[in-house]
């Protein structure tokens, strides 16, 4: 905390036009260094004078990253939009296709809407969650400079030198377990946008440790029930064939989380996780790797893999499924430590994993 104020004490006095103490460029002006893609036959040039021009078509690649993961962190950056642009700074992105962007990690909306009343789409706000304090952006064809500091569950951002975000994100159900880590992202949404001097300064790490519970190479620390049959190709956990399970050697305590990461498959399809399982009679709870809804059926159709989070206390449990909660189990007492076991549905075709992993929670409803 007291990091984070002497953050908000100098974010005012910062000048767009000085490259920050302790910064280094996260674009070189030159070419693409430091970012995934490839510039051939790609929307996004590289502009005279150091400008990393979007053209809006092709529509792909839909959001450009960085090489490299961030956690916490001071952002400095400056964007030119055209008359109705619609883009955003990604942050806590996981690679590209793993997920919708604007749910697991955030989106900080780039939009030309000047004047405008603020809300959840404006300029500034996290997309389709906290409106801009103010709505501070300059009309489309003037620079804009963004000041964004995540230091979490804090978040500030400054526009044009006006505070527009000063929150806590663990406040906000829809936002509290998106993900802590990942790329920094551009967004391609069809319209023209612009670029320049793109700068980040790394804060301390606070996110606890991730074990792995799926090592990439072999089934070891997993049990097969049933017919399926269970393999690793190419550093995913892989299953086709009939019914069956894969289930966990060590259970899962509460307090805790649980990430799935999945590859989307030819159908929809009935496979999923079973969370609090003791035993083949009692499975616990189930979670398909697929939901009905018409936000996840939207994600899912668009994504080539898609994230599951179990977010396990003692007396209640929730399900995201790609940023969006789709179960929620409350227990009158505290729930027993269970396993979780990967269930193949014979009528679905190849299953495909590549992450299962697991981290500490903080004791639910923890006042900040």
């Amino acid at each position: 905390m007291k990091l984070f104020m002497m953050l908000l004490l100098s974010a005012a006095v910062y000048g767009q036009s000085v490259v920050p103490e302790g910064a280094k460029a996260l674009f070189n002006g030159k070419d693409f260094t430091g970012w995934n893609i490839k510039p051939d036959g790609s929307a996004w040039k590289i502009e005279d004078g150091g400008v990393l021009h979007c053209y809006g078509k092709p529509s792909e690649p839909y959001v450009i990253l960085t090489d490299g993961e961030y956690e916490n962190f001071e952002l400095w950056l400056e964007f030119r939009m055209s008359h109705g642009c619609n883009s955003g700074v990604m942050v806590h992105q996981p690679d590209r296709g793993w997920g919708r962007e604007s749910r697991v990690g955030m989106e900080l909306q780039v939009s030309d809407d000047a004047g405008k009343e603020a809300g959840i789409h404006s300029c500034g706000a996290v997309y389709s969650v906290i409106p801009p304090l103010v709505n501070a952006v300059r009309p489309a064809g003037l620079w804009n400079s963004y000041h964004i500091i995540i230091d979490w569950p804090f978040l500030l951002i400054e526009l044009n030198g006006q505070t527009i975000q000063n929150v806590n994100l663990d406040n906000y159900p829809q936002l509290k377990y998106r993900l802590r880590k990942g790329h920094i992202g551009l967004q391609n949404h069809g319209k023209e946008v612009e670029y320049r001097n793109i700068f980040i300064r790394e804060l301390p790490s606070k996110e606890p440790a991730w074990k792995a519970f799926f090592n990439g190479k072999d089934l070891s620390g997993w049990e097969q029930v049933g017919n399926a049959r269970w393999s690793v190709v190419n550093g995913e956990l892989t299953a086709t064939g009939g019914d069956g399970y894969l289930v966990s050697k060590d259970p899962i305590d509460a307090g805790c989380e649980v990430q799935i990461f999945t590859a989307k498959k030819g159908n929809r399809g009935v496979s999923g996780v079973y969370y609090g399982w003791q035993n083949e009679t009692i499975k616990g709870y189930l979670s398909e790797f697929y939901d009905d809804s018409a936000d996840v059926k939207l994600q899912y159709m668009e994504h080539n893999y898609y994230l599951t989070q179990i977010i396990n206390y003692p007396t209640e449990t929730t399900v995201f499924l790609n940023g969006i909660e789709i179960r929620k189990n409350t227990y009158r007492v505290n729930a027993k430590s269970g396993k979780i076991a990967i269930f193949h549905s014979a009528t679905d075709p190849q299953l495909r994993i590549p992450v299962i992993r697991i981290k500490p929670l903080e004791p639910l409803n923890l006042k900040k």
